[in-house]
């Protein structure tokens, strides 16, 4: 969604600067931002810096972000399981929803991998109802559910994280 929003931003960018230059080319000597924007900015020699740095910094920025989902997008493509792992991985993936699915009060589950190579870790985003009891449901899944799941991939020291989303039940007044 955020990379959409993104690519709008930037064709929005791109249509305003070429509408400008054809303004500027059919308008000749004239301003085309007024005579009063034009003034101003003559009068003040500070604004073009100000311009420009503010859009560096807004490059960098933007950059940066972008980096950072590359290497967001370059980890959950990058295989960390291989050969039978895998294979026992996505069985025993498949065991851990079902059983998680039929807890009290849990809506969905979804299991990722995430990590290195040498320190892979798996997510569990678990949605509940808003009255489900997060603690017995914190306990039965790390205690029991998985323990289960790390013994049969073989990796007994796979580091979880449960993240809980609430769902909360809709109420009209009047």
């Amino acid at each position: 969604m955020a990379r959409r929003g993104l690519a709008l931003a930037g064709l929005a960018l791109c249509g305003t600067s070429g509408v400008l230059l054809a303004l500027n080319r059919f308008l000749g000597d004239r301003a085309v931002l007024g005579e009063g924007t034009s003034d101003f900015i003559a009068g003040h020699v500070w604004f073009w810096p100000v311009v420009t740095a503010l859009l560096a910094a807004t490059a960098v920025l933007g950059t940066c972000w972008l980096l950072a989902q590359g290497r967001a997008v370059a980890l959950r493509r990058f295989t960390l399981l291989g050969g039978r792992r895998k294979a026992l991985t996505n069985e025993a993936v498949a065991a851990l929803t079902r059983e998680v699915m039929g807890l009290p009060g849990v809506h969905d589950v979804r299991v990722r991998f995430t990590g290195t190579r040498s320190r892979p870790r798996v997510m569990l985003q678990i949605l509940c109802h808003e009255s489900a009891d997060l603690g017995l449901l914190l306990t039965r899944i790390g205690e029991e559910s998985l323990v289960r799941f790390r013994e049969v991939i073989e990796m007994p020291d796979l580091h979880a994280v449960l993240r809980f989303r609430l769902v909360y039940q809709e109420t009209r007044i009047a």
